[in-house]
């Protein structure tokens, strides 16, 4: 029985040792895999970041764009494990205002034919209206609807908190029989300058 509980905990320590070595694997992935601009005028913004992913499993990594600024965010995934099409969206955070109709119960005294309380209670149903504020996703862009481009550049007119979505379809040949080898390292690397002032 302990033989059996040690090995239980050496595989444990060996798998968290696997998942912290490929977070340290991937910490700088982006900076050495992912193609930069060919614009000299982009540079590198310190929001872009790595990580391990699963695939077939979504990841999200929140950044905030500022107004006036021209943005050009680029996605490199470890082939190997992840495949080439990662699906990528731009998703806006908003806060909404919604109405919502809530039932309320409240508990009322019962009166006689005379007006006089009989000392019952009865519970009463009633609607009552309410706003309340909701965050909304709102898709800005999603690569499925552009050919799976693996990079996007737009200007951003004000500022917004968008959310980047990740899900990595795997490699095309044959899936490997160790469930923990479907983890590799995906980058995003994000690039910033001041949106050009053109025209008149």
């Amino acid at each position: 029985m302990r033989t059996a509980s040690r090995k239980a905990l050496v595989g444990a320590l060996m798998m968290a040792a696997l998942q912290v070595g490929a977070q340290n694997e991937c910490t700088d992935y982006h900076r050495f895999n992912c193609d930069r601009s060919t614009d000299a005028r982009f540079s590198v913004n310190g929001q872009s970041k790595s990580a391990p992913v699963q695939v077939g499993v979504p990841t999200e990594l929140n950044i905030i764009v500022y107004r006036g600024q021209d943005y050009r965010i680029s996605f490199c995934p470890d082939e190997r494990v992840l495949g080439s099409g990662v699906v990528a969206r731009l998703i806006e955070k908003v806060r909404e205002p919604r109405t919502i109709t809530e039932q309320v119960i409240e508990r009322q005294p019962v009166y006689d034919e005379n007006g006089e309380p009989t000392g019952d209670h009865r519970d009463v149903t009633r609607n009552e209206e309410k706003v309340v504020i909701e965050d909304v996703r709102k898709v800005l862009w999603d690569n499925q609807e552009h050919e799976m481009a693996q990079e996007v550049e737009f200007s951003c007119t004000s500022t917004k908190r968008l959310v980047i979505e990740l899900i990595a379809p795997g490699a095309d040949e044959v899936k490997p029989k160790r469930a923990d080898m479907d983890i590799g390292c995906i980058g995003v690397l994000i690039e910033h300058m001041p949106t050009p002032q053109l025209g008149f």
